[in-house]
Parts: structure tokens; C-alpha cells; sequence
């Protein structure tokens, strides 16, 4: 006869890897031990604030409560406008903050922070915040008037 057992760890903490170690046993004696080993989903970040540093750039600053920031977790942050024919503008780091470049002025954007945990160059898991929206403020003139007219009123 064979039973099938499932088990759930719970608590354990993000962005950590786990060895398990199960045994089959009955009545009879044990059946050798079988290892495993596996990395908890990082933690989504918290974007703490996302503030427009001029009209192009934008910078986003966000926390995680993960312990380990080893080259193994990495960020990746997309502005994406509501105007479909723009660009999305992305960005990768693995600390805890960004600049995303080259922003449309007056547009309001999506901003979406992402957790990845790779192991030699793979995705192993993800999770990602929740979505802020911000208007990109609008630029200063590049020169004076070219075209001024003036109304007489009387």
C-alpha cells in the first residue's frame, strides 16, 4: 500500500532557502531519507515614494522587509503611460532604489516594482507591488516666444 502525504511549512521567511528532509517509515522500518532543497518567493516590495525629479526622470525608492539582499535578488521597476503609443521605461537594481530616464513630460504613468529571485541567471520566483500612478510635471519652454501677437482692445 502507498500513502500519500502532503505537508505545508508555514512562517518561514522570504527570500530563504530551505533544505527538507522526509523519511518514509512504517512498521517495518524506514525507507532511507530523501533531500530537497528550495528558495521562498522574495517579498513584494513597498514603493515608498515614486517623485518626478524633473520632467524626464523619475526616481522610485522602495522598501522590503528581506534581510538578504544578495546578487540573487534583484528589482525591476516599468513606468508604463496611459498613452499607448509611448514607450514603457524600465529599470533593474538590486538595491532598494532607482531613476527611470527619458519620462514623457505631462504624462501620467504607471509605476510597478518588482521582486526577482534568480539563481545563475533564471527567474526561481516573483512578486511585485501594487500599481502607483504619477503625473509627470510639465517641462520649462526650451526658448522665449517665437510668435507673439498682440490684440488691441479697446
Amino acid at each position: 500500500n502507498t500513502t500519500t502525504t502532503t505537508a505545508t511549512l508555514n512562517d518561514l521567511t522570504a527570500n530563504t532557502q530551505y533544505t527538507v528532509r522526509v523519511v518514509a517509515f512504517n512498521d517495518l522500518g524506514d525507507g532511507g531519507e530523501v533531500t530537497g532543497t528550495g528558495r521562498t518567493r522574495p517579498q513584494a516590495p513597498t514603493v515608498s515614494d515614486v517623485t518626478p525629479t524633473n520632467s524626464t526622470h523619475l526616481s522610485i525608492t522602495f522598501t522590503t522587509s528581506v534581510v538578504d539582499l544578495s546578487p540573487s535578488l534583484q528589482f525591476n521597476c516599468t513606468a508604463r503611460p496611459e498613452l499607448s503609443d509611448l514607450p514603457n521605461r524600465t529599470g533593474s537594481t538590486t538595491s532598494q532604489g532607482l531613476v527611470l530616464n527619458d519620462l514623457s513630460p505631462y504624462v501620467n504613468y504607471k509605476v510597478r516594482c518588482t521582486s526577482i529571485s534568480t539563481r545563475s541567471g533564471s527567474i526561481i520566483n516573483s512578486c511585485s507591488s501594487t500599481m502607483n500612478t504619477i503625473r509627470m510635471p510639465e517641462s520649462a519652454p526650451s526658448g522665449p516666444p517665437l510668435n507673439l501677437n498682440v490684440i488691441r482692445t479697446n
